[in-house]
């Protein structure tokens, strides 16, 4: 797997940075995308190259990735990827999980957020004529890797080869080995209602203790909570998946937007499946009473050595 890890794009295995800025695009009706791409994809190149050189330090990086109804009208040359298809909205008493529009996913990562937008309005103009920019979103770190609801986020994440293995594509033809499937949803919080839980409600809700972070045993955790409803096991063994989660948004609106990596997309709509759907028992994953998702989407993030291909130097 260390020839896979060479070949993704730097963003998608890297840790989440203190700052990322995630943009969608929706395509325009335009009679020479496939054309077009090209020139655009190289920019950002460009500009990583251009901006990085402003702070080393700051370690920025550019992923792009793209859904099923973008691939074809891009890339009409190349096969598409094995499991890429449109995010399946679901539904399930007042919950909803919605299938939202989008096309191109840019995610610019790094320790600044000048530069990241700096790097973002670049890109927008690069995608001007072929793409209208629908939503841009400013992500950061907050406390200890804390979300807005003031619990940690992503301990369960993967490390080493174990991360390349969940997160990268090797079972489908070599164009797409190295890429990955990306999962995006923006979630606003229910602040109010969550505040006025009690603390140990709050931990029986989410799976962990809000202090230390520290996992409940099973003979406390409820079934119901979300670390238990999320995680998917076959043959039990758990799945894992790359989350790169981050909260965004203010005093006034806030919450998280779910940034999930893997090398299938059925890891993440299992887990989400799950989430959502009541069991037989009436159980779902209550941390759903205090979120609600706004976006759904599904791209896959080529691997480097695809993006490359269109570097103009």
């Amino acid at each position: 797997m260390t020839q896979l890890c060479l070949l993704a794009q730097s963003g998608v295995l890297s840790n989440p940075t203190s700052h990322v800025e995630y943009l969608t695009f929706c395509l325009k009706a335009h009679p020479e995308l496939a054309e077009q791409i090209g020139d655009c994809i190289a920019a950002i190149i460009g500009i990583e190259k251009s901006i990085n050189q402003k702070d080393l330090t700051a370690g920025l990086n550019i992923s792009i990735g793209f859904s099923a109804n973008a691939w074809p009208q891009l890339f009409p040359e190349q096969p598409m990827p094995a499991e890429l298809h449109v995010f399946p909205a679901m539904s399930n008493g007042e919950r909803l999980f919605p299938s939202t529009a989008g096309d191109i996913f840019v995610m610019i990562k790094s320790e600044r957020i000048d530069l990241n937008f700096q790097a973002a309005k670049y890109i927008r103009n690069s995608f001007e004529d072929i793409a209208t920019l629908s939503e841009d979103i400013q992500g950061y770190k907050y406390l200890d890797n804390r979300d807005m609801i003031d619990f940690v986020d992503g301990t369960e994440n993967p490390t080493g080869n174990e991360r390349t293995e969940a997160v990268l594509v090797a079972e489908d033809v070599a164009l797409h080995q190295g890429g990955s499937y990306l999962h995006v949803q923006r979630y606003i919080d229910r602040q109010g209602l969550w505040d006025k839980q009690s603390t140990e409600y709050q931990e029986q809700v989410v799976g962990r203790t809000k202090m230390d972070n520290v996992e409940l045993t099973d003979d406390v955790k409820p079934a119901w909570a979300h670390n238990a409803k999320s995680k998917v096991e076959i043959d039990g063994e758990e799945i894992k998946m790359l989350r790169q989660n981050r909260p965004y948004g203010n005093a006034m609106e806030h919450g998280t937007m779910f940034v999930g990596f893997a090398a299938t997309p059925s890891i993440i709509e299992t887990s989400l499946s799950q989430m959502i759907n009541a069991d037989e028992n009436g159980h779902y994953d209550r941390l759903l009473d205090f979120v609600e998702a706004k976006t759904g989407c599904l791209f896959f993030m080529p691997s480097k050595t695809f993006i490359e291909q269109f570097d103009d130097e």
